[in-house]
């Protein structure tokens, strides 16, 4: 229960209280406490809203959506792993310490007298010696730095493949910019279409509710019969259908556009119902090429073309011998006729003879790569250019609707003008300045859905050209 629902019911509590005490009619004092409950209630709600024009929300969404801030943790991943990669250029100094305990050691056997025996001293040795080689327990510890040389034809290729990784992330990271401004765009504009079809329903609840009590009044008097009655009684609770129809998509479109904006789900947003259709549109070969340099597909698949060649690259020096120039100092304590400490310096070659078409088969692969790529990347260019085309086809076609929904506006307008003066003139009933009312409504929502597919036409087009529309 929220604090609303408790502070209405200890009103209506208190009421009847006081019904007892002072005879006040209680019905009056639902009254008061209904409407402070109301007052309370919007009072919590307006601190829950929060105004945006569609340049805020596509800066909102651009900075909080969850989407976005996974792809651009994609970016740094990619520039680490460059990172990584570009260290193998430089050489890398190890230590390698060993531990070692020897269950048995393998001693030298000298008898007496083996180096013979010596004049007026005897045999040499003059006894059994019993020489022991190194140590059981072994400590040995080798610093080296090495450096390689020919492999370092290998790890440029792996930078630049490393490099296409970070272009392609960040083509990514933008196409999921554009996707976003884009649906921006269309939930904003949802949004306010619902309320606006909303406002209409809601007038033609009161067109539906007046028509219902003249019908009511004519059968009274004799003059319809009962069963117009019936029918204005459906056609009230259509009508009053039709408004919990759009309270529920309004719901909907609203918690849809939190998530979308990184903000807290139940936030009421209030929008800024001026649609913008006054923009200029580039010629249609600018804006083809303007996508094939900036389309995010377009340049993920060039970023893939140049991978897949940098890993031909790769392919290739591997029927290179590996050649790795070293420098090693070591310390010993247990391995005999072995100085402690001694340095060692040299040139290690590692070269693959023949490994049955291993190499050979990996280069092949690569190269089909670099083919496929190459094929996606000519893909990509005409599917762009189809979209420019429909694309264009589609700007023109809804800026006629626009035109057209305005004309149908100002003539609703004019309508509900003069059914307002006949109804002063009591020419025409009242519930007949509803209907005007509620097709003004109607012709209102109608304009902003023209807008909507227009302005929407203008961001698909400049989601294909790469370009985050802030309209």
């Amino acid at each position: 229960m929220n604090s609303c629902t408790y502070f209405s019911r200890r009103l209506l509590h208190r009421a009847r209280q006081r019904h007892d005490e002072s005879g006040i009619p209680v019905k009056t004092m639902l009254l008061a406490a209904a409407t402070v409950a109301l007052v309370t209630g919007v009072t919590v709600r307006a601190a829950d809203t929060r105004k945006l024009t569609m340049t805020e929300a596509v800066g909102l969404a651009l900075k909080q959506n969850r989407n976005l801030k996974i792809a651009r943790f994609k970016v740094q991943e990619a520039q680490e792993e460059k990172a990584s990669a570009r260290s193998q250029y430089f050489p890398i100094l190890r230590n390698e310490t060993n531990v070692l305990h020897l269950t048995a050691l393998q001693d030298i056997d000298i008898p007496a007298g083996t180096f013979g025996t010596i004049p007026q001293v005897g045999p040499s040795p003059p006894h059994n010696l019993f020489i022991d080689q190194g140590d059981t327990n072994i400590v040995g510890s080798a610093t080296s730095l090495s450096q390689p040389l020919t492999q370092l034809l290998r790890v440029r290729r792996a930078n630049r493949a490393a490099e296409a990784d970070i272009a392609s992330s960040q083509s990514d990271a933008r196409k999921s910019e554009v996707e976003v401004a884009l649906k921006v765009h269309q939930l904003y504009y949802a949004l306010l279409v619902a309320q606006l079809n909303r406002q209409a329903a809601e007038q033609q609840v009161q067109y539906a509710d007046e028509d219902l009590r003249e019908s009511a009044n004519n059968v009274q008097n004799g003059s319809e019969l009962k069963v117009t009655e019936i029918s204005s009684q459906a056609s009230d609770l259509e009508s009053k259908q039709t408004v919990l129809t759009a309270d529920l998509q309004i719901d909907d479109l609203n918690a849809e556009f939190d998530d979308l904006l990184g903000l807290p789900v139940g936030t009421k947003l209030e929008l800024d119902p001026a649609v913008k259709t006054d923009f200029t549109i580039p010629p249609k070969d600018q804006c083809l090429q303007m996508a094939w340099t900036q389309n995010p597909d377009i340049r993920s698949a060039e970023d893939s073309v140049t991978k897949a060649r940098a890993g031909v690259g790769v392919a290739r020096t591997k029927f290179i011998p590996d050649v790795t120039v070293y420098a090693k100092y070591s310390y010993q304590n247990g391995i005999p006729f072995f100085v402690h400490n001694f340095g060692t310096f040299g040139v290690t070659m590692q070269y693959d003879i023949f490994d049955f078409g291993r190499r050979r088969a990996e280069v092949r692969q690569d190269e089909i790569q670099v083919r496929e790529a190459e094929e996606n990347l000519q893909r990509l260019k005409d599917e762009v250019a189809v979209q420019v085309e429909q694309t264009y086809n589609k700007l023109q076609r809804t800026k006629s609707m626009v035109e057209v929904a305005q004309q149908v506006v100002a003539l609703r307008t004019e309508g509900e003008r003069l059914a307002s003066n006949q109804v002063e003139h009591g020419v025409v009933l009242v519930s007949e300045q509803r209907k005007a009312s509620s097709q003004v409504y109607e012709a209102q929502a109608g304009l902003l859905e023209a807008s909507l597919a227009y302005v929407e036409a203008r961001a698909e087009l400049d989601q294909t050209i790469g370009v985050v529309s802030q309209f």
